[in-house]
């Protein structure tokens, strides 16, 4: 898998967190990721009704498992205006992975690639740097560096 830098939505605008599911899922679409908008925004919005993937500071990442996904896929959505999302601290959110894997990867890289960036986003440095970087190029490197996106 590899992440681009169109994988990379910056300065993202929406009233709340289905106008963003929308948007990540018609860009996964674009990207041939999915050839189905609708149906990975549906999948997005069934995982979030099992539990939010709202974490903390500002912090989710919505995953998606569906056979509607036709390759593995991540994208970051860093919002310009902070959004309503349920997470363990009570706070918006502005940024966002969203993971999506079809449902024959479900037990194996969509478990590492949750493990991978939950551990990342364990570290202040690594939250801090993502933010001050401004552009798709240098945080689509930075993401798979530290995620090691090239071996999942």
């Amino acid at each position: 898998m590899e992440l681009s830098e169109k994988d990379i939505l910056l300065h993202v605008k929406v009233a709340d967190r289905d106008e963003l599911l929308r948007l990540i899922s018609k860009r996964a679409e674009e990207l041939g990721n999915t050839n189905s908008a609708e149906n990975l925004f549906k999948a997005f919005i069934e995982r979030e009704k099992d539990y939010s993937t709202g974490l903390q500071e500002g912090f989710a990442i919505p995953h998606a498992k569906t056979n509607f996904v036709k390759n593995v896929g991540i994208i970051y959505a860093r919002l310009d205006i902070p959004i309503d999302w349920e997470t363990y601290d009570d706070q918006p959110v502005t940024d966002v992975f969203a993971l999506m894997v079809p449902e024959a990867n479900a037990g194996t890289t969509h478990l590492q690639m949750l493990s991978n960036l939950a551990t990342e986003l364990l570290e202040d440095s690594f939250k801090q740097h993502l933010r001050e970087l401004d552009n798709q190029k240098d945080i689509s490197e930075y993401i798979s560096k530290k995620m090691g996106v090239d071996v999942l």
